[in-house]
Formats: structure tokens, sequence, C-alpha cells
């Protein structure tokens, strides 16, 4: 099992150039990805923005939607909210960063994501895509 950051899981639902191919190929090789629920709302944001930019449909957003949900299954996991402000305030990251990295470390297993602040302040746990 492997957690995702909102980058990894974008790259593969929209199939973008390089990173889409990278995606699917991790998909391919572990494809029990893991995230925090918040990766759902950030992948909502981001193709809100894609819709209105008309980049894409708006079905077509929402089938990617699906399809991330149905790459994540029932494995989208809740992270303890003060476990997350820790974690930010000593990792200098965002909340939002942090939820992955906290989930990580909980889970034991590797964060994958192309984020450079995630991968700089956790070494530990985040691995590039």
């Amino acid at each position: 099992m492997i957690v995702v950051d909102t980058n990894v899981m974008v790259y593969l639902v929209t199939g973008s150039a390089d990173h889409g191919d990278r995606a699917a190929a991790l998909l391919r090789t572990d494809p029990n990805w893991t995230a925090p629920s918040i990766l759902l709302s950030e992948l909502r944001n981001v193709l809100t923005g894609f819709v209105r930019r008309e980049w894409v449909e708006l079905s077509d957003a929402k089938a990617m939607h699906d399809d991330a949900l149905a790459i994540l299954g029932d494995r989208i996991a809740a992270v303890d909210g003060s476990e997350v402000l820790a974690m930010a305030a000593s990792l200098g990251l965002s909340a939002y960063d942090a939820e992955f990295v906290v989930l990580a470390r909980e889970l034991e297993c590797e964060l994958i994501s192309s984020d450079r602040e995630i991968l700089t302040a956790a070494p530990d746990v985040a691995g590039p895509l």
C-alpha cells in the first residue's frame, strides 16, 4: 500500500503528459493506493479549475473524479486533526500537505508525491513520482 498525494492522482486521472504515464505505471506496480479524504476535495478543486478554463468538459471532470474514487475504493482515510496541526508546525508544511505525511507515517508506508516541500520535509516517508 502507498499513500499518494493529489498531484499524483491528478496526473493519473487526467493522463497528463509524461507524469500521467508515470502515475499509471505506479498504479500497475502497486494498485493499493490510499489517501486522506482531503485528496478528493483538492481533486474536485483542480477539476473545477480545468472546467472553468475549458480544458475539460464537466462530464469528463465527473468521470475523472469517479475514476479516483474507484482507484481509492474504501481506502480513503481520516487523519487525526491534532496530529496534522503538530506535523504542519514541526515540518513547516501546510495542513493540507501534512495530512498526507501523517497518514503515511501512521500506516508506515511510502508517500508518493511530486510536491518539493513534502519531499524535502518528510524524506523518511516521501518519495518522488
